[in-house]
Parts: structure tokens; C-alpha cells; sequence
């Protein structure tokens, strides 16, 4: 296996890449052609589960979000953007037969774009956000050393339903403080997430 220092490099370097693919999406956007109207944004509540995809100890977690998209929409209509607030479980193997408990709550701007000119269902999106934990995170030999934290969100998914009510998204989500505090390890999830419009 990878030395520790090693290892965060590299998933520093993973999402150093990240950032810039979002930014490169985001660009490319603003190039594209305007947004058509089919697939407004609209106020939605979601949950999402998923598991940790870099813990030593197996670690899961559990959201309930409220999503609240801007009136109007960013750069011509190319771009929706919406508030996503959420609050998620945390949990994880501390010693052999142990489980720790986390309560997170968060909050991150969305940019949301869809493909084929806003014509398809499909939808990529991303966003970087805060959130708070009501415990210093500690997984096996992971341990946090701020509550607060930068929250990466980004995801793919697809709009369905007869009036285009309901989501269905895959979402990556890390949680770091940005080396502001060390140690600094990260938690990144691999999470399934589903939303319906009200």
C-alpha cells in the first residue's frame, strides 16, 4: 500500500484536477448556445446515501437536502444554479466492533448544467460549499482536525417523471479544510442521490 504522505498527495492532486475539469465545463458552457426551458430548476427535496471511497475504516453516510434554484438563471441562461442545504449522518469504524456517529450539517451553490443545448435530461453539476460537524471527525486512523470544512459536491444525473418532478444523480462528495489545519486527510464519498420537485 501507499505511504500515508504519498496517498494524500494524490488525492490532493485528484482534487486539484477536479476543480479544474469543473472550471473547464463552466467555460465551455458559456460558449455553448442558449439554454432552452424544458428542464426549469425547481425547489426540491433530496436524500442520498453513500460510502466513503478512501477510508481505512469502513465509513457511510446519509443526507436529507432542500435544494432552492436563483430565480434567474447565470450567464445568458446557460447556467441554473441553486442553494443546497443539507444535513447528513456520519458514520464509521473507530476500533473493532465500534461505530462513531457524526451529525454534518451544510450548505453549497450548485451550478447545474444540462446537455444538448438544455434539451436532454442529463445534467452535470458541481459546487464547493461549508459544513460543520458537531464532533471532530475520527475513522480508524482518519482523523479531522477542524469541524468546519469545505464540501466539493459533483455529480451527473438524469431529470424523469411526467412533469420532470423527480432526479436520479450520482454524486462525488470530499470533505476537507483545504490544508488550512493539519492533519488535513479528507473524506470523499461515492453517493446515489434522489430529489423530487415541489
Amino acid at each position: 500500500m501507499f505511504p500515508t504522505s504519498l496517498r494524500l498527495r494524490r488525492i490532493d492532486a485528484f482534487w486539484t484536477f477536479m476543480r479544474t475539469l469543473a472550471v473547464a465545463v463552466a467555460l465551455g458552457v458559456l460558449g455553448s448556445s442558449a439554454w432552452a426551458q424544458q428542464f426549469e430548476a425547481r425547489r426540491s427535496i433530496y436524500v442520498e446515501a453513500g460510502g466513503s471511497v478512501e477510508s481505512n475504516g469502513s465509513a457511510s453516510t446519509a443526507v436529507l437536502g432542500l435544494s432552492l434554484p436563483m430565480q434567474q438563471r447565470l450567464w445568458g441562461g446557460r447556467i441554473g444554479m441553486a442553494w443546497n442545504f443539507y444535513l447528513g449522518g456520519w458514520d464509521g469504524d473507530a476500533r473493532e466492533g465500534q461505530r462513531k456517529y457524526y451529525a454534518q450539517i451544510g450548505v453549497v451553490p450548485m451550478f447545474r448544467y444540462h446537455f444538448d443545448d438544455g434539451s436532454s435530461p442529463w445534467f452535470m453539476e458541481g459546487g464547493i460549499g461549508a459544513s460543520y460537524m458537531h464532533k471532530t471527525y475520527q475513522v480508524g486512523g482518519k482523523r479531522f482536525s477542524t469541524r468546519w470544512n469545505f464540501s466539493d459536491h459533483l455529480g451527473v444525473g438524469r431529470v424523469f417523471g411526467a412533469q420532470h418532478e423527480q432526479e436520479l444523480g450520482l454524486y462525488v462528495k470530499h470533505v476537507s479544510n483545504a490544508g488550512l489545519k493539519k492533519p488535513n486527510p479528507g473524506e470523499t464519498f461515492l453517493e446515489l442521490r434522489y430529489a423530487h420537485a415541489f
